[in-house]
């Protein structure tokens, strides 16, 4: 029986009948997947996995001034196939298809574009950063090219597009529109006062800033008919000075609410990094980041109202719809870890969902075109290769795993699910290797959610071995019968050489985890990279004053641009917190510590304890002594080098999932 009674109660929106209340939030692909047929299964797999609804998102409104992407296209344009194939798969698995149509304005992708952006009024878009914030893709669209504000013939212009489009898409059979007036696009733009300088009747006051905005809506409803179910995506809080907040937003909702049948309410915007990271939260951001929006709109509105952003678990899902804080729930990252979370959550399997872990690895924005994979999901974008890859009979062999880590476990489940039995040696009495300091950690329950959930798959299944409190050597895995071998030993912290670092109250980045009841009222952390500076958000939140030391001139410079962004935004006001850049560490004393600044004349500051967090040297040694012992043996993770946790969970997979 089904313990999500609310998540899976059917929903009425509009003319249509939602299955269950998840939907599949719309993902903006950053330029192409590896193949089409890959981005046409990234779709289908969450209607197959159980979604009510899927949205295909980020289409534009018309192909010359409004994409947000130079490779996108609007329904008529060049991906008008993929379109269409997307409608039959999205249908095929039962859900519904709905298409969320936006017009980027000031922000366009005018790169192999003729023209010029249009927007609120008119500047040229060279300034950065822009009104104080610091851009994303500023080579995209900081490119010198003049915004062209809008006259009413422009206006109208925009809202045929709209209204064409909505047809387009009705006539193509998908079952619902999505109108994307969030993040800071064109009707965005309009709404808010940080973007809408205008002086005429369509600036200013709350009334005219709504005005363009309406006549969107309106015309829509009126090309679309009143069966046809018009859904709207917006943002109740941008997070700059100036920007929209909530009351104004809940209050053009309730305005236009007889021409929408529900609403999607986000926050943040796009194209400025700390607010970007409100859209797509890292993981030191709460979870539910827009649940009290929702529940504010929910009071006054008489539609169905659907929340996004860091829901992550079927119990957070369910508890916000038993509550009532809003209708609906949609999953982004959540289908990309594991698309088939609603089927798994439906028939009680919870702790079988691969949980996202929020890195923001799958959004090439923030990795800066470096990566659009996912962390936890191996298979993402190229389902269909490896799926064509592991076709064939597989000879069954005896796999020994050292290091029961991330790696090492994901390379056991992996090994497992291929048909192999395995023995998994670990020296300690726990799995999870660097991921146990999630323990007791708030900043860190994504990890822990994924520690737990490996840590699942491998107790449950029948063809892993696990032993514990064993330090395999060569002999023994030798001695075992072993025919293959996947060595995943990891890494341990790196002791900087700082005089008085052996000081009994000076810890590690690891045993700090473990000893922070210990801890003093003040503490100096040395290394301001992303593990400093969590373990810094860590202790000032329980009341610990904090010095974080980082010899360089940025903060977290190994995190991603969005998990910059957000370190940014908790730091700003942050009283527990001092961040003291290009400056190190000469000498621990008892209770204070000696730093050296640029000036480079010693200072000292109290330091009840300390924690260094400077890194981690990989076990290489350790794990070198293991190649001989079989045919074949295979490193994974840290013991090959620093690596972030999207390498080391894909060599781990890899290496269990393709042993020859």
């Amino acid at each position: 029986m089904c313990e999500y009674k609310a998540l899976f109660r059917p929903l009425k929106v509009g003319n249509i009948v939602l299955r269950n209340r998840i939907v599949a939030a719309p993902i903006t692909k950053y330029g192409l997947l590896p193949s089409m047929a890959d981005e046409l299964e990234t779709i289908a797999a969450k209607a197959r996995g159980g979604a009510g609804m899927v949205i295909v998102g980020s289409v534009a409104v018309e192909d010359q001034e409004s994409l947000i992407y130079h490779e996108a296209s609007s329904l008529n344009g060049s991906r008008k196939g993929i379109y269409n194939e997307e409608i039959s798969l999205i249908h095929q698995y039962g859900a519904k298809a709905e298409v969320q149509l936006l017009h980027c304005g000031m922000f366009a992708d005018m790169r192999h574009r003729e023209g010029n952006p249009v927007g609120p009024y008119t500047f040229v878009r060279d300034e950065i950063p822009f009104q104080g914030y610091e851009g994303v893709e500023n080579n995209q669209i900081m490119d010198g090219r003049t915004v062209i504000g809008m006259d009413e013939a422009k206006m109208k212009q925009v809202c045929d597009q709209y209204a064409n489009m909505a047809i387009e898409a009705k006539c193509m059979g998908f079952d619902a529109v999505m109108l994307h007036f969030a993040h800071g696009w064109l009707p965005a733009q309009f709404l808010s006062p940080f973007f809408n300088k205008r002086t005429d009747e369509y600036g200013g006051s709350f009334e005219n800033r709504i005005r363009f905005p309406q006549m969107i809506v309106n015309e829509v409803r009126k090309a679309v008919g009143p069966g046809y179910t018009l859904d709207m995506r917006i943002g109740a809080k941008e997070y700059v000075e100036g920007g929209l907040e909530p009351d104004e937003v809940i209050e053009f909702i309730r305005r236009i609410e007889d021409k929408i049948d529900m609403v999607h309410i986000s926050s943040g915007l796009d194209k400025f990094v700390g607010p970007t990271s409100y859209i797509e939260t890292p993981s030191i951001l709460p979870h539910g980041i827009n649940v009290e929006f929702a529940r504010r709109a929910k009071e006054v509105l008489h539609i169905p109202v659907c929340t996004v952003g860091g829901i992550m678990m079927p119990q957070e899902a369910e508890e916000i719809l038993e509550k009532g804080w809003a209708d609906m729930v949609a999953l982004g990252r959540g289908l990309i870890a594991d698309p088939d979370w609603p089927r798994k959550a439906g028939c009680g399997c919870t702790e079988d969902i691969t949980p996202c872990i929020r890195c923001v690895s799958c959004y090439g924005v923030a990795t800066e075109g470096r990566s659009q994979g996912c962390a936890v999901n191996p298979r993402y974008t190229r389902q269909l290769r490896l799926k064509t890859e592991e076709t064939g009979p597989v000879e069954a062999c005896r796999v020994a795993v050292v290091g029961g880590g991330p790696a090492g476990m994901q390379a056991a489940v992996a090994a497992a699910k291929r048909g192999h039995q395995v023995t998994l040696y670990e020296e300690t009495g726990d799995l999870g290797g660097l991921l146990k300091i999630s323990d007791g950690d708030e900043t860190k329950i994504d990890m822990r959610n994924y520690k737990n959930h490996l840590i699942a798959q491998v107790m449950k299944s029948d063809r892993i071995e696990v032993k514990l409190h064993t330090k395999a050597t060569p002999e023994m895995i030798k001695e075992s019968g072993a025919d293959r071998l996947i060595v995943a030993t990891g890494s341990v912290p790196v002791r900087p050489p700082v005089k008085g670092i052996d000081k009994p109250h000076v810890y590690d980045i690891v045993s700090a985890h473990f000893h922070e009841e210990k801890m003093g009222g003040t503490v100096a952390v040395i290394g301001g990279g992303p593990s400093g500076c969590e373990l810094a958000l860590a202790l000032g939140r329980r009341g610990r004053r904090v010095s974080l030391i980082e010899v360089t001139d940025r903060l977290a410079a190994a995190g991603n641009l969005l998990y910059r962004g957000a370190l940014t935004e908790l730091l700003k006001d942050n009283k527990q917190i001092e961040v003291k850049l290009n400056t190190r560490a000469v000498e621990i004393k008892e209770n204070s510590i000696v730093l050296q600044g640029t000036e480079g004349i010693p200072y000292e500051i109290p330091a009840d304890n300390v924690v260094y967090c400077t890194g981690l040297r990989p076990r290489q040694a350790e794990a070198e002594s293991f190649v001989d012992v079989v045919y074949d043996v295979r490193l994974a993770g840290d013991c090959i080098g620093p690596r972030r946790i999207n390498e080391v969970v894909h060599e781990g997979y890899f290496a269990g999932s393709f042993i020859v």
